[in-house]
């Protein structure tokens, strides 16, 4: 089934629009494309509005990350919606109606699938069930992508990511409040405060992937062979049981913080589902796993977190 054999070279001389560059995931995908003899586009203007896209779209662009997005959260559900679902099918259309067909690599979430069986594992052919409008909104743009594939022929896949953490360039970063820096605003509170807090789903599964990892799985995405451009989706993840709480003791045994843990909060729904994902599905096709485990991870993050904090001091 697979492919496998990827060439970084294979980069050189590719032109490539990456849409959510100043995020946490696209900030480091186009620091790692730029070490490549690539040209990197990054878009400008509202993602939701057609025109933004055709100004964007053009028959050089050999790949499109689309990382842009609206988290759960942070947005109206309109605004959520036009940004998570009506963009993607602005960036379809466009690209039919120029008869364009660059590799278009989407950027989801494992969070799709909601409140998952009872074993809490998760891959490419488990059910969705979107426990959010955001989620929901995710998922529609998933289908127009299918859809669009099935239909024109364009050449797209779905990377659904796990929670990713990792180092942060500066204290700025966290100010946007994304759930790439959760863990690095986890560690600067416990730095700051000695302390950690834990509530009822502390003893819920969830699944970690270091930033660089990420990064991988998306550079090695690009390369994948057409055939496999049709629509699918692949579950990106560490295939290792950890619980919420286990990734707090690991901030607390680093930097030396105590736990403390409210049962009695209210929680929103969804943060107490479980899951851990299993990413064999996308190891057959790329080769990809990943590399650093949650121990070295960390203690990368809370390195980067110690050294951020001396420089404002």
């Amino acid at each position: 089934m697979g492919q496998k054999a990827f060439n970084m070279n294979s980069y050189n001389g590719l032109h490539i629009l990456v849409t959510g560059a100043t995020g946490y995931i696209g900030s480091a995908l186009v620091n790692s494309l730029r070490k490549h003899d690539c040209t990197v586009h990054i878009s400008n203007g509202d993602i939701s509005l057609k025109e933004t896209w055709n100004n964007l779209i053009s028959d050089n662009i050999d790949i499109i990350f689309h990382l842009a997005a609206v988290e759960v959260g942070h947005e109206v559900p309109e605004r959520d919606l036009n940004v998570n679902s009506v963009a993607v099918l602005h960036m379809l259309q466009t690209c039919v109606e120029k008869k364009c067909n660059p590799k278009i690599i989407f950027s989801s979430s494992t969070n799709l699938f909601g409140d998952v069986n009872k074993d809490g594992v998760v891959d490419e052919q488990t059910q969705s069930f979107p426990p959010a409008e955001w989620a929901a909104h995710k998922l529609l743009a998933e289908n127009y992508l299918k859809i669009y594939s099935e239909k024109y022929g364009l050449k797209t896949i779905t990377l659904r990511l796990p929670n990713i953490y990792g180092p942060v360039l500066d204290m700025k970063s966290l100010d946007r409040k994304s759930s790439g820096t959760l863990i690095s605003r986890v560690i600067k509170y416990g730095l700051e405060h000695k302390k950690l807090k834990l509530f009822g789903n502390k003893d819920c599964l969830r699944d970690y992937i270091f930033i660089d990892d990420i990064v991988d799985a998306f550079l090695k995405s690009g390369l994948i062979i057409d055939k496999f451009y049709d629509g699918r989706f692949f579950v990106i993840a560490s295939n290792t049981w950890i619980t919420i709480s286990d990734v707090w003791n690991e901030i607390a045994k680093n930097i030396n913080a105590t736990i403390l843990v409210d049962e009695s909060y209210k929680l929103n729904p969804i943060e107490m589902r479980s899951y851990v994902g299993n990413y064999l599905q996308f190891n057959k096709v790329t080769g990809w796993m990943p590399k650093i485990n949650l121990q070295n991870g960390i203690a990368i993050a809370v390195k980067n977190m110690e050294k951020l904090i001396n420089e404002t001091k």
